[in-house]
């Protein structure tokens, strides 16, 4: 027998711009079995990732939370623990932790799921205060900066604060203490394969930024910011873009958190390379299927800190062949090594050589954009992300009825206590 209502799980959101973390909120409340759970997600303002939920039938909830000063200040070379934010942060996220918990009272959730920095401390004070079981799911690797000490506050608070924690790469959960290891798993990213698939026509897209139909396009997506790596694509494709006139750089993206420093930096290389009419700026696009499907080769060139990126995984479910650097984000995709053509990090030399070998062999094309396309579709479509994510949900919910020592293996036995 089924339970007589479904668990309500409330997703905190710490933005509503539309970007890797919140695409994956969308994608999981979207995709959650609706006979076991009701999700509503709870946006800090309206805007892209608000209206999509409407659109797709998930209930939104709009709670303001208060946008907290960088934790650290720039001094010459160096980044140091900035004091006065830590204390203003900290109140403000007392008065914020406050608004989410008298939401949460009269809500009344059986779960509550945080997405972003902030929001991992808003719900996890506010869940544990009215004991409300809570996922951390972190996307983001933890800061490195001044010797550990945000990584090591970040572990010290993740002992007490969520139940279960759910991190989207190995390379995160490395970073936490090896005694909370029991409460976390491993859940890379899903991408919808129905909708980001290979049969696509790009042609409008094709039409709409003034690339000929013959051409052959090098696609990058992502914020314009320097972590991502398109400065070194660009440097890449100059010397490509000598040597074949039949070459387009098409970057897909726009600044992160309204800077446009970087923006400025790569528009200016641009210039000076004498590439104006080979590069393509698109800024940021709502038919990501679309402008996949204008691309001919996909080049994923983030210098650090991605783990399971949606614009990877997207590139792959399109059947786009991969010219990556090889981080470690870019290694957890991969089932065996020959999936996509690999170059040592920051190297131009050896992104350009990658790039240069996919563009004239057209059988390496397609074979490894067959590759990447199997693997989309069969590791990380979006019925096994929610299905794993829906288990250590309920082992969330488990491990608050019966102690902390519930494991997910022992998930399945016990879940006809929740679903009966």
């Amino acid at each position: 027998m089924q339970s007589k209502a479904p668990k309500t799980v409330v997703f905190v959101e710490a933005a509503a711009a539309m970007g890797g973390v919140q695409y994956s909120t969308l994608y999981l409340a979207r995709y959650l079995d609706r006979t076991w759970w009701n999700p509503i997600v709870v946006c800090p303002q309206e805007g892209d990732l608000s209206r999509a939920c409407r659109d797709s039938g998930v209930e939104v909830r709009v709670l303001e939370q208060p946008r907290l000063w960088s934790t650290s200040v720039r001094v010459g070379m160096h980044r140091l623990p900035n004091p006065f934010a830590w204390a203003w942060d900290a109140w403000l996220i007392r008065l914020a932790t406050k608004r989410l918990r008298s939401f949460l009272t009269k809500c009344a959730p059986d779960l509550v799921v945080t997405k972003g920095l902030s929001s991992h401390f808003l719900g996890g004070l506010a869940s544990r205060g009215l004991h409300i079981p809570c996922v951390w799911h972190v996307q983001d690797l933890i800061s490195e900066r001044t010797f550990g000490i945000y990584r090591r506050a970040f572990g010290w608070v993740a002992r007490y604060l969520p139940t279960r924690i759910i991190v989207d790469g190995k390379s995160i959960e490395d970073q936490l203490p090896q005694s909370l290891r029991q409460r976390v798993t491993v859940i890379h990213n899903g991408i919808d394969t129905s909708n980001f698939r290979p049969d696509l026509d790009g042609s409008s897209v094709r039409r709409e930024l003034g690339i000929p139909s013959d051409s052959l396009v090098i696609g990058n997506v992502g914020r314009l910011t320097p972590w991502k790596g398109q400065h070194y694509l660009i440097e890449a494709f100059a010397s490509i873009a000598n040597e074949d006139p039949n070459v387009i750089l098409l970057l897909v993206g726009s600044p992160v958190f309204d800077n446009d420093t970087y923006q400025r930096r790569l528009l200016n290389t641009v210039t000076q390379l004498g590439l104006e009419h080979r590069v393509k700026f698109a800024g940021y696009r709502h038919d990501m299927p679309e402008v996949l499907a204008a691309m001919d080769v996909f080049a994923f060139t983030s210098v650090e800190k991605d783990t399971s990126p949606l614009a990877l995984l997207s590139a792959m479910s399109c059947g786009l062949p991969i010219v990556a650097f090889d981080i470690t984000g870019t290694r957890e995709l991969m089932a065996t090594d020959d999936q996509f053509l690999l170059a040592p990090v920051g190297d131009v030399v050896g992104l350009r050589r990658a790039l240069a070998n996919v563009l004239v062999d057209d059988k390496l094309r397609q074979r490894l954009g067959l590759a990447a396309r199997k693997q989309a579709t069969v590791q990380f479509n979006l019925e096994k992300y929610s299905a794993r994510s829906e288990q250590v949900f309920m082992s969330a919910l488990l491990g608050q009825q019966l102690g902390d020592s519930t494991n997910l293996c022992e998930v399945p036995a016990a879940a006809s206590e929740l679903r009966i």
